[in-house]
């Protein structure tokens, strides 16, 4: 089973262009996990059926509601959802980015997470969870060099502890720009920590890029709909099934610079 690590946070900075390559690639029976909140992206693997096991503690589309590939997987029982919460999935990336045996977790208290939780181990008397280290790491900033260095606006959330632990890191940029440019913007996730950079325009689409341009609620709204009335496969073949350009032919120039514009005011 490969393991991929999804970067970004709910619905900003995901690596979409990157999940859509994953889909045509035919990757299959995947562990799938991510920072602690992710959406659409994961939600297309899911109802692709690409996913064996997921160790996400919350996959939504946002103030839309649901992801509706994950609440199907989750009812019909196809999918192993591992028991997680922030504490529990991140300190299995410390544990692998520090390269030690256990995360020291001391704060668990006691709740339904906690007790026969086959991801907390013991070393002594120490109580923590074991690394997770991951085949591939999937990531997205607004900008890179072709050396590999990134540049976030804001936050890069777990990005940094998923390429630290990751066995391979592809990174895709909305746009690739000088070394130096990256070096005066200030870089968020060093080259050395990267293996590939794509260049994708809007590749984040249809969620945001933090500082570039905003999710297309619309978009996502629509996909929600379209899978509640069971047409996945239709979503799949129409927006998953082809290249990053003839994707971006299926979204008005119009729509885009909008999201764009609203980037800008926000």
């Amino acid at each position: 089973m490969r393991s991929v690590a999804l970067g970004g946070m709910l619905l900003e900075n995901r690596p979409s262009t990157l999940v859509r390559a994953l889909l045509r690639a035919g990757a299959n029976r995947l562990f799938l996990c991510s920072a602690p909140a992710a959406s659409w992206d994961a939600d297309v693997l899911l109802g692709a059926g690409r996913v064996a096991t997921v160790r996400i503690p919350h996959i939504s589309l946002a103030g839309l509601g649901a992801a509706p590939a994950t609440r199907r997987a989750a009812t019909t029982g196809t999918v192993v959802f591992e028991d997680c919460d922030e504490a529990l999935l991140l300190g299995g990336f410390l544990a692998a980015s520090n390269n030690v045996p256990i995360q020291v977790l001391h704060n668990l208290g006691t709740n339904d997470l906690v007790e026969g939780n086959p991801l907390l181990i013991r070393c002594g008397d120490l109580l923590g969870v074991a690394p997770l280290r991951v085949d591939v790491a999937l990531l997205h900033a607004p900008l890179g060099d072709a050396e590999g260095n990134l540049v976030h606006f804001g936050s890069r959330w777990a990005d940094l502890l998923m390429a630290r632990s990751a066995g391979h890191v592809i990174a895709q940029v909305d746009r690739v720009i000088p070394t130096a440019v990256a070096a005066r913007l200030g870089v968020s996730i060093p080259g050395y920590l990267v293996d590939e950079v794509v260049e994708a325009p809007f590749g984040a689409h249809p969620l945001g890029s933090v500082g570039a341009y905003v999710a297309d609620l619309d978009h996502l709204a629509a996909y929600q709909a379209t899978v509640k009335a069971g047409g996945f496969a239709g979503y799949l073949a129409r927006y998953c099934e082809i290249d990053h350009l003839s994707y971006l032919d299926q979204v008005p120039a119009a729509r885009l610079r909008e999201l764009e514009r609203a980037a800008r005011s926000g």
